[in-house]
């Protein structure tokens, strides 16, 4: 999320980087959400489809979820429709990802009794839970890669375990990952030697049971030295390399509203050695567990509208680096609670419902089609970010986020002169510290799991040019479409 100070820099650094453009100053936020008036700044905007900056794949949005949320009974089902419709809504073809914490402390028992414990427990699974998870992945269209226990098994109890997820998961199963953040687990002693040998051991015994087992690694915090050697060692056998991401700490003091929407230029440059690194090994990359602030989020932000603007401008970010797609962290934590972060909950019950980051990734699914393309715009001293893409049918979107909590702005968006007609969609909250309220094109989703945009805002372009205001603590997407 750099900045640029001219035209003809952004250009090169596109070129070099194949990344998307995006204008983030940390400025001094107000240290309370009251909101101030005063004359909107108007920022000028070109679009240049013409120059490509990166793909962004169809299965790009996924979940990720601790291996005790399939313990739990009817949630992973084809008959959970509310869960099913909030899965589609969002891609026919996202990509679940069963690991976290709990994937080294669970254990296949097939006739077993299904038991969804903390970290410090062992959670089980048996045969209808993995049968149930398949069925729901067929149900939505979405493929599953599953963590195997390298923490407290064995190698024989993985291989009986891969067995039985590929009997069940079929062709909708992705990808298979061993261990959990390899790179903090004890039995290691943080030696990346122990960690590769226990990891081609288990290996072995996977394809000596399933040989057609597909691998994605090496699942870490952030090692980089482990990283680089696992792709030395494993990029001929490797579907992706996979990487989590948090902005901090649940309980830190440090974790508030400013910094989760503040840029983070450490996580750019991690972002930037993974798309070099993958490249130089013709490799994609994922960011398979990912969400604010780890031990479940923080209370009053994670679970507010502010997530929804933080998600929607994270992912853009990732795929402007070129990543293969993301999965955001929900449902049940390590910790045994349903985390303040989780975009889907369930009650008590079993019924599903959405939380505010759901909208962020709602907003992503309309605007993020084909094509992320170039755009500039003029070095700024807001808290704004701007992407565009360009879908296979020739529709042009520009998804504008002000997560300045006190100013508003207006865009002028100078798009190529053949645009003339476009729709507008807004992402917005009474606050940016809602919990509730929150909407994308003025309508909310609904208790079934539905979503229909409201009444839409049209605008026409003039020569390639509209000018749209940007409230606060909000974002917009303009979807253009040629005369």
């Amino acid at each position: 999320m750099p900045q640029f100070k001219d035209t003809m820099a952004l250009l090169n650094l596109q070129s070099l980087l194949c990344r998307s453009v995006q204008v983030c100053v940390a400025a001094t936020l107000a240290s309370s959400f009251a909101y101030a008036t005063e004359t909107a700044q108007i920022v000028q905007l070109r679009v240049d489809t013409s120059t490509v900056v990166s793909r962004i794949p169809p299965d790009f949005i996924g979940f990720g979820y601790e291996t005790s949320a399939v313990a739990q009974s009817n949630y992973f089902s084809a008959t959970n429709a509310v869960l099913v419709r909030l899965y589609r809504q969002l891609s026919p073809h996202g990509l679940i990802r069963i690991g976290g914490n709990v994937s080294d402390h669970t254990r296949f028992e097939p006739e077993g009794v299904a038991a969804a414990r903390t970290e410090r427990e062992i959670t089980v699974i048996n045969n209808a839970s993995l049968q149930n998870l398949g069925d729901f992945a067929r149900a939505t269209g979405w493929k599953v890669m599953w963590g195997l226990n390298l923490g407290s098994g064995s190698k024989e109890e993985a291989a009986r375990e891969a067995v039985a997820v590929d009997a069940a998961l079929g062709t909708n199963l992705h990808s298979f990952q061993i261990g959990n953040e390899v790179d903090a687990l004890r039995r290691f002693e943080k030696k990346y030697e122990l960690y590769h040998a226990a990891y081609t051991e288990y290996k072995a015994a996977i394809r000596a049971a399933l040989p057609k087992a597909v691998f994605s690694g090496p699942d870490v915090i952030g090692n980089w030295e482990w990283i680089t050697n696992f792709v030395k060692g494993e990029s001929q056998d490797m579907r992706l390399l996979t990487h989590h991401y948090y902005r901090g700490g649940a309980r830190n003091p440090s974790s508030t509203m400013e910094k989760l929407l503040r840029r983070d230029t450490a996580w750019e440059e991690r972002l930037r050695d993974l798309q070099q690194l993958c490249r130089e090994h013709h490799l994609a990359y994922r960011i398979c567990e990912v969400n604010s602030f780890y031990g479940g989020g923080r209370p009053g932000v994670s679970d507010t509208f502010g997530s929804a603007l933080w998600c929607l401008d994270y992912m853009f970010c990732l795929a402007s680096f070129g990543c293969e797609g993301v999965n955001m962290e929900t449902d049940v934590n390590q910790l045994g609670f349903i985390s303040h972060y989780s975009p889907i909950v369930h009650d008590e019950n079993g019924r599903c419902s959405v939380r505010p980051e759901y909208y962020g990734m709602l907003a992503f699914a309309f605007a993020a089609k084909g094509d992320l393309v170039g755009l500039t715009f003029e070095n700024t001293n807001t808290n704004l970010s701007v992407y565009a893409t360009k879908a296979g049918d020739g529709t042009l979107f520009v998804t504008a986020l002000n997560k300045d909590f006190a100013h508003s702005m207006a865009i002028e968006v100078r798009a190529p002169k053949d645009y003339g007609r476009g729709e507008v969609l807004r992402l917005a909250a009474p606050s940016v510290e809602s919990k509730t309220g929150v909407t994308f094109g003025t309508s909310a989703v609904t208790a079934d799991g539905t979503w229909t945009p409201g009444a839409q805002e049209k605008c026409e372009l003039k020569q390639g040019i509209v000018r749209l205001n940007l409230p606060r603590a909000s974002a917009v997407v303009l979807s253009m479409r040629p005369r």
